[in-house]
């Protein structure tokens, strides 16, 4: 678990100042060196990276593929030019990705085979033009007002769980017996091995969706929302934030208040993935609020 504060570099030329107000960052398991999710604090850009839970045993050095890809996006931002356009800062972060793959020899690998790619989600702030741009399924408030990417492959599996949980129950099974062996998720995990055939793939009509790993994202996958003109704050958030606050206690708050009542997040809260016992919480979380002078 790791409460940041670092010091803020200076505004580049053209570039509004701003003042960190909190951030935070948080492995599900409470080891830092685990953690899939990573916060970049640039002079041109501020980014939450949320890097997607591997599906296969490969590792990476001993890294998860989630972990190389929060990594290695965090070290790309230092790599884009203040004055990008959203589709050149992804095409940029891709391309990072990309260069993984042939340090590796894999890219023929993960070109047939989407199961063994690293991949990502962003969400990230341009300063100088005044932009959120988000791949994926992170989230933001500018001036409280709520943005989110939803996933409609998520909402269909994270249902098929929940309704194969409630038969567990329904037949006898106990909700700690179902937190040590998560069998709902077992169901799921061939859907969610499957549904990366889908990402970066407009073909696949409603079950497409966007993410970094460095193959070409579409550009209708590339969000982008310009800031309306007095927004003072913004809040940039993974998903391991089910209900985004505005601060970041009263957010911490509603996902406590959540693992407490509904731990297998199948009923208030529908998942594919729950609290597993001994974790803090059922996902990484990072969380980052500025001001706008």
């Amino acid at each position: 678990m790791v409460d940041l504060h670092e010091n803020i570099p200076p505004a580049g030329p053209n570039l509004p100042a701003y003042a960190l107000i909190e951030q935070f960052l948080c492995a599900k398991n409470g080891r830092d060196e685990t953690c899939e999710d990573a916060i970049y604090i640039g002079r041109s850009f501020i980014a939450v990276i949320d890097g997607a839970t591997s599906k296969t045993e490969r590792r990476w050095e001993g890294k998860t593929g989630g972990r190389v890809a929060a990594e290695t996006l965090k070290a790309a931002f230092d790599q884009v030019p203040a004055d990008a356009t959203a589709r050149q800062a992804v095409d940029l972060l891709a391309a990072a990705i990309q260069a993984v793959y042939m340090q590796y020899d894999l890219l023929d690998t993960v070109r047939q085979d989407a199961v063994q790619r690293i991949t990502a989600s962003f969400v990230a702030l341009s300063l100088q033009r005044r932009e959120i741009w988000l791949v994926g399924d992170c989230q933001c408030l500018l001036n409280q007002e709520l943005v989110q990417n939803t996933k409609e492959v998520d909402s269909i599996t994270a249902n098929a769980r929940a309704l194969f949980l409630a038969a567990e129950i329904a037949q006898g099974k106990t909700l700690e017996e179902l937190r040590q062996h998560d069998t709902g998720r077992a169901v799921i995990l061939p859907l969610l091995e499957r549904q990366m055939t889908f990402q970066n793939n407009p073909s696949a009509g409603p079950y497409w969706f966007p993410v970094i790993d460095g193959l070409q994202v579409p550009e209708e996958g590339i969000r982008l929302v310009s800031l309306p003109e007095r927004t003072e704050t913004v809040v940039l958030a993974s998903d391991g934030y089910p209900y985004l606050k505005d601060t970041l206690s009263a957010s911490e708050q509603a996902l406590q208040e959540l693992l407490l009542h509904d731990p297998m997040l199948f009923r208030d809260y529908k998942s594919t993935k729950s609290l597993q016992a001994g974790n803090l919480s059922f996902d990484d979380r990072a969380y980052i609020k500025i001001l706008l002078r």
